[in-house]
């Protein structure tokens, strides 16, 4: 059997700029979801306890919905095919809100969104490791576009909201939703995943995973035996970045109690945002030299001293050096999980993978989330110790986990289209 032909420096080319422009469509939406749609919610009138309950149930929907999805792509003779299905389902179910009225209209509509829309970002880093599989293009690259367009329609959609009212807030979700479908549409095409066996993953030195049986009627949510090995350090990644769910909920509280105003808060979310980039930009080459475990206990350790330094009052400028830290603790732990799943996993069941870590990082999120906002009102700055806690135990696993091997994969490559 004659060797598959070498990429080419094109069609590696060719599958960022698509992918990039994937990424750019999939965290406009996200950043116009995430920061203005409570506010859009109170603007319909609903109050505190009506908002949670919505924004609970479909996280709750998002775990459950998302790994079914993905394992049908990976079953899919084209997982592109699927990504355009969801992201156009998702349009038109971001379309609704521009119709219901009233708390049980608009659960319905966000529940409906939550079951399309989740699936979404987990499938388009499924396709960007097969690119890192098949062409050796560089993830990093090429998802710091999808950081470049959170950070972009944050601001122009404050703009929006600023300039025109809450009431716009369907509009400009839609039109959001559009360039996302639109971004889909040229996605890469590699046809069927590659039917290839990883190598022998190490055997569990722990009982992580109850038996199947236990799961009962719902062990299809269950990891498939083939991800179970990487369950230690999958909850590792989960547990560093659900460390993240204080600040995330309480970082904006809590610089504004120390006197900081809303420009100079800004700027330290920018400021996150651009460290994040610059990683993305360059990592390549320390994550070859330190490899995943080694990559996961640099952003570990170094959350445990965000999060410690941030109990304090730094300045404007401490918290401007502290604030560069988000490149390990967020960006470093996200790359960690693409290595970790790319080199791990063979190619057939990436998106399996991905849906395992978006259904354990999400649930983990939403609880340190309730929890941390409990730990906040009740202690205050010294909560953030609670979150430094939580990544330490993220770097102990690390260290005592078992490490997986390299996915032995095979099979022909064929070109984006």
């Amino acid at each position: 059997m004659s060797a598959a032909p070498s990429p080419s420096r094109e069609d590696r080319r060719l599958f960022e700029r698509r992918m990039a422009f994937v990424f750019v469509g999939s965290f406009i939406t996200l950043g116009v979801f995430s920061p203005f749609f409570p506010v859009w919610l109170a603007f319909e009138g609903l109050d505190a306890d009506e908002i949670g309950l919505i924004l609970g149930l479909q996280i709750a929907l998002r775990v459950v919905v998302c790994p079914l999805v993905l394992r049908w792509a990976d079953r899919s003779p084209e997982r592109a095919d699927v990504l355009v299905a969801i992201s156009l389902a998702s349009l038109a179910a971001a379309g609704l809100f521009s119709f219901v009225e009233g708390w049980t209209a608009i659960l319905a509509a966000t529940l409906l969104l939550a079951c399309v829309w989740s699936p979404v970002i987990p499938l388009s880093d499924a396709v960007a490791l097969a690119g890192v599989r098949r062409l050796a293009v560089d993830y990093g690259r090429t998802r710091l576009w999808g950081s470049v367009a959170f950070i972009v329609a944050n601001v122009a959609g404050g703009l929006v909201i600023a300039r025109l009212g809450e009431s716009w807030f369907p509009a400009l979700l839609f039109a959001a939703f559009a360039i996302a479908a639109a971004a889909t549409l040229r996605v890469p095409r590699f046809g069927r995943p590659r039917q290839a066996s990883p190598a022998p993953l190490p055997p569990m030195s722990e009982p992580w995973l109850p038996a199947p049986s236990v799961f009962g009627r719902f062990r299809r949510l269950a990891p498939a035996p083939d991800l179970r090995s990487l369950l230690p350090l999958l909850l590792a990644i989960g547990l560093v970045q659900s460390s993240h769910a204080l600040l995330n909920g309480f970082g904006s509280l809590q610089w504004t109690r120390l006197g900081y105003s809303p420009t100079e808060i800004g700027i330290f979310w920018a400021v996150g945002v651009v460290a994040e980039v610059v990683l993305f930009r360059f990592a390549a080459g320390p994550m070859r030299r330190f490899g995943v475990r080694g990559f996961l206990l640099v952003s570990g350790l170094a959350s445990v001293l965000r999060w410690s330094l941030l109990t304090l009052d730094l300045g404007f400028a401490g918290f401007l050096l502290l604030q560069t830290t988000h490149a390990l603790t967020f960006a470093g732990t996200h790359l960690a999980l693409q290595t970790l799943i790319g080199s791990s996993v063979a190619e057939h069941r990436l998106g399996a993978a991905q849906g395992t870590a978006f259904a354990l990082q999400t649930g983990l999120m939403a609880a340190t989330t309730f929890g941390g906002g409990l730990l906040y009102s009740a202690f205050g700055a010294d909560a953030f110790f609670a979150m430094a806690a939580l990544a330490g135990a993220g770097v102990l696993l690390a260290l005592l986990g078992p490490q997986p091997q390299r996915a032995d994969v095979g099979g022909a490559t064929s070109e984006p289209s």
